[in-house]
């Protein structure tokens, strides 16, 4: 049995257009759509026996998608996971475990567990620069995206969307809410991440001029 069902409306008409014995699958149905309305998550695609099963769409409610197979209510076979920021995971899951699968950045960089070569310390260049070559002299690619995204006042850019500070929120490039920070998650974020305003950070005068070496080296000799 194939069903969109995304709120309890929607199944409560198809319990009462039910009738006899099939009525206590739909109202099993409707208990299972009210949990999932609770979490803020949906579901679009095959029952079994009031089970997702088959294949279908599950959006959790972090706005992360997965398409693909299920088996009594979990994830279960061939799957994608599609993340808020444009990246994905593809996989192949058993009993809601991810057994294996490969990760793809949103630019469609592929994550690799051995001979990971990309940002390794020698070679600094972001993804899009290895792909379409670096500008000219003089101008600077501060992020993978070209040009980067403008970040509200006051905020971070955490890489799946803007950060505020002042209200431990990151929300998505959408304005949409996708968690709060724990102390942790906002000292990397404060630490690491682009902000949306220009700081002094002072420096440090060098002692090293050509005047000072030739008076440094006289005094040596």
């Amino acid at each position: 049995m194939s069903l969109t069902v995304h709120t309890t409306t929607q199944l409560k008409v198809l319990v009462s257009a039910a009738g006899g014995g099939r009525t206590e699958k739909y109202h099993a149905l409707v208990s299972l759509v009210i949990n999932m309305e609770f979490m803020g998550s949906s579901y679009d695609g095959d029952y079994n026996n009031s089970r997702m099963e088959g294949t279908g769409e599950y959006t959790l409610p972090t706005h992360t998608r997965y398409i693909g197979e299920m088996k009594d209510g979990v994830f279960h076979g061939k799957g994608v996971l599609h993340f808020p920021n444009g990246s994905k995971y593809e996989g192949t899951w058993e009993k809601g475990i991810c057994k294996e699968g490969k990760y793809t950045f949103s630019d469609g960089l592929e994550y690799k567990e051995m001979d990971w070569d990309y940002c390794d310390g020698k070679d600094r260049r972001f993804y899009s620069e290895r792909c379409n070559g670096l500008k000219p002299a003089g101008e600077s690619q501060v992020t993978d995206q070209d040009p980067p995204r403008a970040i509200p006042d006051g905020c971070y850019d955490s890489g799946d969307g803007f950060y505020d500070p002042s209200t431990r929120v990151v929300k998505d490039y959408d304005g949409n809410f996708l968690r709060n920070t724990d102390d942790q998650e906002h000292e990397w974020i404060v630490r690491t991440c682009r902000k949306s305003w220009d700081e002094f950070i002072g420096c440090c005068p060098r002692s090293n001029t050509l005047e000072e070496k030739t008076r440094d080296t006289r005094s040596f000799l």
